[in-house]
């Protein structure tokens, strides 16, 4: 999993509007400035973003930063997501945009709207979870979603509870009082903050309709670069799939795709996946298709894969699936654990059974 490395910016930005010293934090990011720090770049894995936010907490000495994190002026600064939030119409709509652009951040959204006539109530569902860290951004997204139903205009009576999963804090909870309300209970699952659901269609005062459409505007734009990448790596899968036993460079497959390479690295980065992995799927879903029409032998199959070996083959296969392909192959596609391989991921690969197949004959594995 990997998020977003404005996420550290808004980090980093933190720590300066509220005082503290950035310098040790921004040593450990590997840069001076704060400016220096790349919003746009290449997606981090998750135990990064977790470290710095262990190293942020490391610096403030608060266990309960995350109180101030989530209402802090940094958190304005950065992001196509803000500005959508600020001019937005009722809260409903406010939380289907979170919903929609959560990604250009995070993986999925780390608020949840789930209401009934009855009860409305907000799941957070932190990025990290577990540990100091996690619990810092439990407190965040927690208190952030707080400050939108403050937005609402929710008082102590349209917050009826909300449930923390960690117990009571032992410098005492008035900190969580004063920022969630009198409802606050600790030790309770799944963290949220049940509340009035006529709160979610009054109209909120700091709406502009200009400012708002401007805002969905840039990030749906964004959202768009980011619907290219995932793009770009399908045209990869469709390409590999063509030219399979031939494997192409990174460098000939970005020549073909019309990108430098550079770019393209990033934009698959920003997918959480990267070229080689690309090449495996497809040689694992030819694989699977011609083993499971059960007449091609293992050495074309070997061959129309691209393996120099029925050996390497062997190898790359074991690893993949736990097993032989012979074995795979007489337990009628069943991986190792017990799961039938899925048919819509050998389906995909369908078009190639017959170019690999074409003069096979039948052959015992």
């Amino acid at each position: 999993m990997h998020v977003a490395p404005v996420n550290i910016k808004i980090l980093a930005y933190t720590l300066e509007v509220e005082g503290y010293d950035t310098a040790p934090f921004l040593r450990a990011c590997g840069v001076d400035t704060l400016d220096a720090l790349d919003e746009d770049g290449q997606w981090l894995p998750v135990e990064q973003f977790d470290q710095r936010m262990a190293d942020a907490l490391a610096i403030t000495r608060d266990p309960a930063f995350g109180l101030i994190a989530g209402k802090s002026l940094a958190l304005m600064r950065y992001g196509a997501i803000t500005p959508v939030v600020l001019a937005t119409p009722p809260l409903r709509q406010m939380l289907a945009d979170i919903a929609h652009y959560a990604s250009l951040s995070v993986p999925q959204s780390e608020i949840v709207l789930d209401d009934t006539p009855a009860l409305a109530r907000l799941l957070i569902q932190p990025v990290v979870q577990g540990g100091a860290s996690g619990w810092f951004r439990l407190d965040l997204v927690a208190t952030s979603a707080m400050q939108m139903l403050r937005l609402a205009g929710a008082g102590h009576t349209e917050v009826r509870a909300v449930h923390l999963p960690y117990p009571a804090p032992r410098a005492g909870s008035v900190r969580y009082s004063s920022t969630f309300g009198p409802h606050v209970e600790f030790g309770r699952t799944p963290c949220q903050i049940q509340f009035d659901p006529a709160l979610l269609d009054r109209p909120l005062p700091s709406h502009d309709p200009v400012a708002y459409a401007a805002a969905r505007s840039r990030a749906d734009a964004l959202l768009s670069a980011m619907q290219a990448r995932t793009d770009v790596a399908e045209l990869i899968r469709e390409a590999l799939l063509r030219t399979l036993p031939a494997v192409p460079t990174l460098t000939e497959m970005a020549r073909e795709l019309g990108q430098a390479e550079r770019t393209l690295r990033r934009h698959l980065a920003a997918l959480d996946t990267n070229y080689a992995d690309l090449v495996q799927e497809c040689q694992r879903l030819v694989a699977e298709r011609l083993l499971a029409e059960g007449r091609v032998p293992l050495k074309q199959i070997a061959a129309s894969l691209g393996f120099a070996s029925v050996h390497s083959f062997h190898r790359a296969f074991r690893r993949w699936f736990g097993q032989t392909p012979a074995t795979w192959r007489a337990r009628g596609g069943v991986l190792a654990h017990g799961t039938p391989a899925p048919q819509d991921s050998l389906a995909r690969a369908g078009h190639k059974v017959a170019a690999a197949g074409k003069g096979a004959q039948p052959s015992d594995p």
